[in-house]
């Protein structure tokens, strides 16, 4: 993918010197470029030593280590340390942090970079038109980041089968826990209690049934519930006992075994007529929710 106005590939950058440049050497071993995640951009990396000189960030930075223990040198808000980052070690930058860092050694690491409205779509109602604060980090663990980070990379690496409603969850939790964990100023908390109202509800179930075989946004579900995409996720979960992601893939199986029972329709029909458009992910879902598999499931008919 190539950004308008640069005929160069979307990557993720840094200013350098007045120049907007690359933040990781090389190219990526795998990139969201082409994903349809609106204000996030991920980027997996394998790379030798490196030294990054005096950059700054252009959006909000987290950056999960994969390889075994190596020092990490960095400078930063008129600081300067030396970490030893490890498997599942995070760094977490806030936009606009200027910094250098120096890898002494080869690593592998998954680079993500936020916009401030993933964090504005997540939480609208603690929106007061200020981007997200986040204090630094350099080399925390958090297990709730490494899980969403590789959850997204694996998603990517398979192709994205569990479309843009897994991603846009992932996205919208992730926003809401570094708000609340590393924000400057924490969100309000809001508690949900009894659920969405049954009209709101309604209309949510509706949109869904009307729409299982084509993409489903959670920022569409939540627009029509009014609310933000995490809070509608939470109240949402109290009404049905299911995430909206659960609920639409037990929908679309449902569909999948009303298909099926058409001899006429192939079970790569009956899984593209239920949204799914790859089949090994389809008889994945279908089986972890009815028991069998598609064709096994056909056979017992």
């Amino acid at each position: 993918m190539f950004s308008p106005e640069e005929k160069t590939p979307v990557r993720i950058r840094v200013r350098q010197a007045q120049k907007c440049v690359p933040l990781a050497p090389g190219a990526p071993t795998l990139s969201s470029a082409l994903s349809p995640w609106e204000g996030a951009l991920l980027e997996r990396h394998a790379h030798g030593p490196h030294s990054a000189e005096k950059h700054q960030h252009l959006s909000h930075f987290l950056c999960l280590h994969l390889s075994e223990p190596a020092p990490l040198v960095w400078q930063s808000r008129g600081k300067a340390g030396q970490t030893i980052v490890g498997p599942g070690s995070v760094v977490l930058l806030s936009r606009g942090t200027e910094d250098a860092v120096s890898f002494r050694q080869p690593v592998k690491r998954i680079l993500l970079n936020l916009e401030p409205s993933v964090f504005q779509r997540a939480i609208p109602e603690n929106d007061s038109g200020r981007d997200a604060e986040l204090v630094d980090q350099w080399g925390v663990q958090d297990p709730q980041i490494e899980y969403v980070l590789r959850a997204l990379e694996a998603d990517l690496e398979a192709g994205l089968p569990a479309g843009r409603l897994f991603g846009d969850s992932l996205l919208s939790a992730l926003a809401v826990h570094l708000q609340r964990r590393y924000g400057v100023t924490p969100p309000k908390g809001i508690e949900p209690r009894h659920g969405l109202p049954r009209t709101r509800l309604n209309r949510v179930i509706e949109y869904v049934e009307a729409n299982l075989d084509r993409e489903i946004a959670l920022p569409a579900l939540a627009d029509i519930a009014g609310m933000s995409p995490h809070y509608f996720s939470e109240m949402f979960k109290l009404s049905t006992a299911f995430s909206p992601l659960q609920y639409v893939l037990r929908r679309r199986i449902e569909r999948a075994r009303n298909l099926l029972n058409d001899p006429g329709l192939s079970v790569f029909e009956a899984a593209v007529r239920s949204g799914f458009s790859d089949q090994s992910h389809f008889t994945k879902i279908f089986r972890r929710i009815v028991g069998v598999t598609p064709t096994r499931y056909r056979a017992l008919l």
